[in-house]
């Protein structure tokens, strides 16, 4: 998946590409039906159980959006070791860091004695298979392809964490925002065609395997390039202009990187009979809300249907 790398486009384009490949190397786990007070173990997302013990004390995140969930649930302070890209909330920047998403160093890790570690199967096959083998308390999480998906994974962190009554709260507050917006949208009296294109070289946006697709219906758009079934797509210029969109949204770092880009594509002669750009319909949506399975996910999601129905949201 193309994100978190260096410079945005590794740090987007390059990470998000290589959890894709290894994203489909193992088969989805379901998540636990049992209430958190019958189950004793729990099985990651490649398959491994994982016993369940008293409360973690010490833990490491190995995902931007994992550091965030488990703030979000009041654990900052048993957080001892995160990845350099982990940046929200602000106090995350203070703790100790263990490298990169696909590349954390072991000897780190082992040296900060965790209680658990929290990864995504993002990170590849064969670190994860050397954590376990070293006999680290790995948990691993998946990623999923609807924005709904982000309440079982908040549970499954509350289960592990021993957080449960903290996940439930969060779970319930972000399920009402949710609808709230889901409502609104319920009367919208029509769907713009939205692009969405995440920030970096070249014109890459979602496919219907996103949950940035699904971002964008939830939000009352309907996404241009949903019939690639894929989680990303490059564009060529022929292609978007085809494409024909009625709203361009950007995923960028800051408003000023938006307005850059805002520009590059008015002053493009050919980008000038896209409707989206005729019409002056740019949308702004920061890059790490809305490209990170976190809470703050929600937030991207009512921006974005803001900007795609004003009329709708006058109090947001």
């Amino acid at each position: 998946m193309p994100r978190w790398v260096c410079c945005f486009l590794k740090t987007l384009l390059f990470s998000w590409l290589v959890q894709s490949l290894f994203l489909f190397s193992f088969p989805r786990q379901a998540w636990p039906a049992a209430p958190p007070s019958q189950v004793e173990t729990l099985r990651d997302a490649l398959g491994d159980p994982f016993p369940l013990g008293p409360p973690p004390g010490r833990i490491i995140s190995l995902a931007p959006n994992l550091t965030e969930i488990l703030f979000a649930l009041g654990l900052g302070q048993k957080i001892v070791g995160v990845t350099k890209f982990c940046n929200f909330p602000p106090e995350a920047r203070e703790i100790t860091q263990v490298g990169g998403i696909i590349d954390p160093s072991l000897e780190k890790m082992v040296s900060l004695r965790p209680d658990l570690i929290l990864a995504f199967r993002g990170t590849p096959l064969p670190v994860l298979a050397k954590m376990k083998s070293s006999r680290l308390p790995l948990f691993v999480l998946d990623e999923g392809e609807k924005v709904a998906d982000l309440f079982p994974l908040i549970l499954t962190i509350g289960i592990v964490t021993r957080s449960e009554k903290q996940s439930h709260e969060l779970i319930l507050t972000l399920k009402s925002r949710l609808k709230r917006v889901e409502d609104k949208i319920a009367s919208a009296s029509y769907r713009p065609r939205v692009l969405l294109l995440l920030f970096g070289p070249g014109f890459w946006t979602c496919g219907a395997q996103s949950f940035l697709s699904d971002l964008i219906e939830k939000a009352g758009g309907e996404n241009i390039a949903r019939s690639a079934q894929s989680r990303w797509v490059s564009l060529s210029r022929e292609e978007l202009l085809s494409l024909s969109p009625e709203a361009i949204v950007f995923l960028a770092p800051s408003p000023e990187e938006f307005l850059a880009l805002k520009s590059r594509f008015s002053q493009d002669s050919l980008f000038k009979k896209i409707p989206a750009v005729a019409q002056d319909r740019f949308g702004f949506l920061t890059e790490d809300e809305a490209s990170r399975f976190s809470p703050r996910l929600i937030l991207a999601l009512e921006n974005l249907a803001r900007f795609l129905h004003p009329a709708l949201f006058p109090e947001l």
